[in-house]
């Protein structure tokens, strides 16, 4: 976002700073790998933006983009983290698609005394450098409040869920459940994964219009399945009965909530926690230690804002 190129400028003069204090950054080239959950899903298209124009910042880094061929496949992150540990990468940053399954990885990865970082989402074992990112708990509890504030605390919601085993998911999930019991007289009919996809955003929909003669909120965990949820509604013809709240952004989810088919959406500054990876990298590769744990603010997006975003 907006912010991103500042927070960038503000890292790369830390790098700098770093560079001119160890002799051999100005001929070593650092051979880096990011490894996403999918290169199918936009957000993760955008987090390899990001990389990419944050490693051209610093003349030093080369950077490698890549992901699983089938979306959200944990066995393929493994095997392409054993691929760069092989070519004798410097170090890797990954989105875990599993965070528990991608342990053993990990481990590999510190075995070979290669640096790993986990931008966006954690991992649940294994030494890991840095991870950057967002409460996710908070993204799903102020989301999940400002959702039962609209509906002037009453009223029937669905919760649409990403994948099985992700922390991303599974954080944002526990958030809105918790927001939602403090409110007596919201009902959470029923909660379900979409895998973080558009199309399954939409069967779920289906699934839960056709069991459910009347629904006043739906609260997905991104705007991916958010957008496909739309489409069912609206071939439904219930746009008008739900309020919808979700997380990220692009510019359908901006166009949805001019239109007045989302309520809010969250953002998190997915580029800068691409950046702040590979610059905890750069450190950490010369010497330098960095906090295991970076939290970037999620900002709240909605119609009196939504031109920031663009």
């Amino acid at each position: 976002m907006k912010k991103f190129v500042s927070l960038l400028l503000a890292l790369v003069l830390c790098v700098s700073m770093v560079s001119a204090g160890v002799a051999e950054t100005a001929t070593k080239t650092y051979e880096f790998v990011f490894i996403v959950k999918s290169m199918q899903f936009s957000f993760m298209l955008s987090m390899i933006d990001g990389a990419e124009a944050a490693a051209k910042l610093v003349d030093n880094i080369h950077i490698s983009c890549i992901g699983p061929e089938t979306p959200y496949s944990v066995n393929e992150q493994i095997e392409l983290v054993e691929q760069a540990i092989t070519n004798n990468v410097d170090a890797i940053m990954i989105t875990p698609a599993d965070s528990t399954g991608i342990i053993p990885a990990i481990e590999a990865a510190n075995k070979a005394g290669i640096p790993i970082a986990t931008p966006n989402t954690k991992a649940y074992g294994g030494e890991v450098l840095t991870w950057i990112g967002v409460d996710n708990y908070t993204v799903g509890y102020q989301l999940g409040k400002a959702l039962c504030d609209a509906l002037g605390g009453k009223g029937n919601v669905v919760l649409i869920e990403g994948t099985a085993g992700n922390s991303t998911s599974t954080e944002r999930v526990d958030g809105y459940k918790d927001a939602f019991a403090e409110y007596p007289e919201i009902v959470l009919l029923d909660s379900q994964p979409a895998d973080f996809n558009r199309e399954k955003g939409m069967t779920v929909m289906e699934n839960f219009l056709e069991r459910y003669d009347h629904i006043d909120g739906v609260a997905s965990v991104n705007k991916d399945m958010t957008m496909g949820a739309l489409e069912a509604v609206k071939s439904a013809d219930r746009q008008d009965e739900m309020i919808q709240v979700t997380f990220d952004v692009d510019n359908d989810c901006l166009d949805a909530i001019e239109a007045g088919d989302i309520l809010i959406t969250g953002a998190q500054e997915e580029k800068s926690q691409i950046a702040n990876a590979i610059y905890a990298c750069l450190l950490a590769c010369n010497g330098y230690k960095v906090a295991p744990e970076q939290y970037i603010p999620m900002t709240l997006v909605t119609k009196d804002n939504v031109a920031l975003y663009r």
